[in-house]
């Protein structure tokens, strides 16, 4: 049995976040510049300078290139993308496996692996669509508004007025208007079937969502790729919302590659590039603005989860964010949509980057997004302050939605680490040495801050569950939940000490069983891999060999902000909204991130690669 210690580290200072409001940086608007020096967290003197000794197990990335990137199953090859989360547990299963000859295979070669697989044949341009069986209007209102309210952000895409005349207009000739505007009658379409899958709790029992129906005959109208579509803005929206609905139904390519079309076609109309009103008039520009960055925050979002690169440099790109010149909130909310998008592309490049240029880089990169998610919670929490004030009003889908992706950057940055401490976990046990391997205070710090972040998203998910507010169907809370309980079973086995409670097996299992009570035919598959995880860690290190949590006075670096964060989670055990009240962000606070940053020297690097070469000598 392997244990895997932490060596004393000092004091991480977890102090309120500073109430602040910078989301307009000329580095954020168009093409990237250089941050405005009254936008920079001050990263203050360096004063860990000599502490921050790595290891060179934690120098390479190795979710980039390895044995495991490419999957064989039966005669087909499947790339395993870096930075998804499917393809991290089928790495993961796959490198378990290897060391248990009598394990169980993997849960994707069930047969009923995928959640739902629609069909469809394309309508030709002559052909009329079918208008049969649509509901009567005040309940497609009623769908209309309930879409609005869970897709949040991705509902931007819709100019809700002219939708709601196009609706009225429906009805008074269905045959017609569905026949002369077949790119809004597929958006109606698929806002129906998002409208249903909502609104029907279908149960555990459902073999295809509610409102299936709709959704496939929408599919049927989209564009093809054989040309430009004449009415560009309408394509852009349908294919997004097509996009977003097979992402829900676990269809990731067929959400990539439809996501995808949707930016290239704004991509040949130029909605990439800043559109002058006074050229192109006042509303086309608004609306090619908003459109546009819905589709890139679908883009990115979708990428990442493909393990794909970006499909689009932000050098690129001119269009103004949606904050410049507007000062709403939906305005202020889609611009840290943004932000949180570049920096999902930040760490895509950098903690991710493949070549030469990025051996041995991936502390260091991992300390350039520490200063960016820094800057960026800073930012997060002055909206929150804002416009968010109370527990209610924190609680509000708006705002969880926001804290939940910042806190899924901060898996997504540390999770390399933990994949480099599980490949040195089981050489170790392979090698059946009993030496303890041990984690560097600033190694320590980083999982430490993966293990905050991830127990965050769960007990946020946890009461939003027991308030009956979990999305069954929408894919954002789902990834947010798996990929933060699959890292926290990796840890639990990694370095105990780490986790202090176990309060989040609970919070998993309630999460996945409210979504799978609810409808959700994707939940299932991510349950079953959890479980599949825990059999084979259990096997791994028997429970009797677990090494018990460190006392604080010796081997828990952690002990002290772990017992501040801990006011934090204490808060969240008791049930309600009041969570939410104070210290919502969870986490690390801004400046502790830079204290971290600042611990990961590169000098300190230098000095732990050349004692480690003397040791070997």
């Amino acid at each position: 049995m392997v244990t895997i210690t932490t060596t004393p580290s000092p004091h991480i200072n977890r102090t309120p976040l500073a109430h602040r409001l910078v989301v307009d940086s000329p580095a954020l608007g168009g093409r990237p510049a250089p941050s405005d020096p009254d936008s920079e967290v001050d990263d203050g003197p360096s004063t860990h300078r000599d502490e921050g000794e790595i290891g060179p197990g934690f120098w390479q990335n190795p979710l980039v290139d390895n044995d495991y990137t490419f999957a064989k199953v039966g005669d087909r090859y499947w790339y395993m993308g870096a930075t998804s989360s499917w393809s991290f547990s089928r790495r993961v299963l796959a490198l378990l496996g290897k060391r248990m000859p009598d394990a169980a295979p993997d849960p994707w070669h069930l047969p009923h692996e995928g959640a739902f697989r629609m069909q469809w044949t394309p309508l030709g341009a002559a052909e009329t669509p079918d208008v049969s069986n649509l509901p009567p209007l005040d309940y497609a209102m009623y769908l209309l508004n309930t879409a609005k309210f869970y897709l949040g952000a991705v509902f931007y895409l819709i100019d809700e007025p002219s939708f709601v005349r196009h609706m009225r207009e429906l009805y008074e000739d269905p045959v017609g208007k569905a026949s002369s505007s077949r790119l809004w009658y597929a958006q109606y379409l698929l806002i129906l079937a998002f409208g249903k899958a909502f609104v029907v709790s279908s149960g555990p029992q459902a073999t295809a969502p509610p409102g299936v129906q709709y959704a496939t005959r929408a599919m049927a109208l989209l564009p093809d790729l054989s040309g430009l579509s004449p009415d560009s803005i309408h394509a852009i929206q349908a294919l997004a919302l097509a996009a977003l609905y097979f992402q829900c139904l676990d269809m990731r390519l067929a959400a990539y590659q439809h996501i995808g079309q949707a930016l290239r076609i704004g991509i040949v109309e130029g909605i990439y590039r800043h559109m002058p009103e006074d050229v192109v008039g006042a509303d086309y520009s608004r609306r090619c603005n908003i459109v546009f960055w819905v589709v890139y925050t679908l883009d990115r979002e979708f990428s990442a989860l493909m393990g794909a690169p970006t499909s689009i440099r932000d050098e690129d790109i001119t269009v103004k964010l949606p904050s410049n010149g507007d000062n709403s909130l939906d305005a202020l909310n889609m611009t840290l949509h943004v932000r949180l998008s570049r920096l999902m592309a930040r760490i895509l490049t950098t903690v991710y980057g493949v070549g030469k240029e990025f051996d041995g880089s991936l502390v260091p990169n991992t300390q350039s997004i520490l200063r960016d998610l820094a800057r960026l919670s800073r930012d997060l929490t002055a909206l929150l302050d804002t416009h968010f004030q109370g527990s209610v009003s924190r609680a509000s889908r708006m705002a969880l939605r926001l804290i939940l992706s910042y806190h899924h950057c901060v898996v997504l940055t540390t999770r390399p680490l933990v994949m480099c401490a599980l490949h040195m976990h089981i050489e170790h046990s392979d090698m059946r040495q009993s030496h303890t391997v041990t984690l560097t205070p600033p190694v320590a710090s980083l999982l430490q801050s993966c293990v905050d972040s991830a127990q965050t998203v769960l007990r946020t998910l946890r009461v939003l569950g027991d308030e009956d507010l979990l999305e069954a169907f929408l894919p954002f809370q789902l990834e947010d939940a798996f990929s933060s309980a699959f890292l926290l079973h990796l840890i639990r086995v990694i370095s105990p000490s780490l986790i202090q409670d176990d309060t989040w097996c609970e919070n998993i299992t309630s999460v996945l069983d409210k979504m799978i009570s609810k409808g959700s035919l994707v939940a299932p598959l991510r349950k079953l891999e959890l479980s599949r995880l825990e059999h084979i860690m259990s096997a791994l290190t028997p429970p009797a060999e677990e090494p018990p949590t460190p006392p604080p006075s010796s081997a828990n670096p952690h002990h002290h902000h772990g017992h501040e964060h801990g006011s934090f989670l204490d808060q969240m055990e008791e049930a309600g909204w009041d969570i939410f009240d104070t210290g919502c962000m969870g986490g690390l606070s801004p400046q502790a991130l830079l204290d971290l940053a600042e611990r990961l020297d590169v000098e300190d690097l230098i000095q732990s690669v050349d004692s480690d070469e003397v040791h070997r000598r």
